[in-house]
């Protein structure tokens, strides 16, 4: 399995039109229907306002966490989040060899000039916590704007945003969980292991996976990966190794 190449300007843009395209005719039928309110135009509305909402955050996803949390160096908002994530994050808590942590879920601080250094108390671990569901949120905000306006459908629109909040939620719960091993029950989900893996993958080579709740986008765009090349297993532990071996942080 070789690394994951850089997807050209070419197949990144033929994947977000793909994705305009899929959700024109979406949003003009919710548009069409804004105005009825039978069960099954309801349901026929919510389900639209979710399918999109998926399509959307697949692609959202992807971008974020690719350019804006490991590749930021231009905005601001973006370089912090670079350093908190690629650096902190990645490079110096979460290594490969050091990928799941035993003890209370902390996070690199957002109060603190060096960003790799922990939240030292509730407080700011609660403010940490809530900045990065913030930051999401901000992201998303305007896409679910555009979606009342462009189709003025309460159901669709409604239905996007809730999808939105469940899948900023997820991306959050699903991440300390695939680090803190035995403290959440999404550990009896088949899809789990699935994900723990392939974000496995991605503490490795930075560049693949970069989807880490939805992995549609990394198959469209070409940097879905699922086993580590020969370099790789020789430098860092396997996936098995790496889930015996947990660090204690008190």
């Amino acid at each position: 399995m070789l690394k994951s190449k850089e997807p050209s300007i070419l197949r990144i843009l033929t994947v977000f039109i793909g994705v305009i395209v899929v959700n024109i005719p979406i949003f003009l039928a919710a548009r069409s229907i804004a105005n009825q309110s039978s069960t099954n135009i309801i349901v026929f509305s919510s389900l639209a306002g979710i399918i999109s909402a998926f399509l959307i955050a697949t692609i959202v996803e992807w971008v974020v966490h690719r350019f804006a949390m490991h590749k930021g160096n231009r905005l601001s908002l973006f370089r912090i989040a670079t350093e908190l994530h690629h650096k902190a994050h990645h490079w110096t808590h979460v290594a490969p060899d050091r990928y799941l942590h035993s003890g209370p879920i902390n996070r690199p601080s957002i109060f603190t000039d060096d960003k790799t250094k922990l939240c030292q108390n509730t407080f700011t671990r609660v403010l940490t916590t809530a900045s990065h569901a913030t930051f999401y949120s901000m992201l998303t905000a305007p896409i679910i704007l555009f979606a009342w306006f462009a189709t003025f459908n309460i159901w669709f629109t409604s239905l996007m945003a809730t999808a939105a909040i469940v899948f900023i939620y997820l991306f959050i719960r699903v991440h300390d969980a695939v680090h803190h091993p035995g403290m959440s029950r999404l550990e009896y989900f088949r899809w789990f292991w699935f994900l723990d893996h392939h974000h496995y993958i991605h503490h490795i080579d930075n560049d693949a996976n970069n989807n880490f709740l939805l992995p549609l986008c990394d198959l469209l765009m070409g940097t879905l990966r699922l086993e580590l090349t020969k370099e790789e297993s020789a430098k860092w532990p396997s996936y098995n190794e790496t889930r015996s071996k947990i660090i204690d942080v008190n």
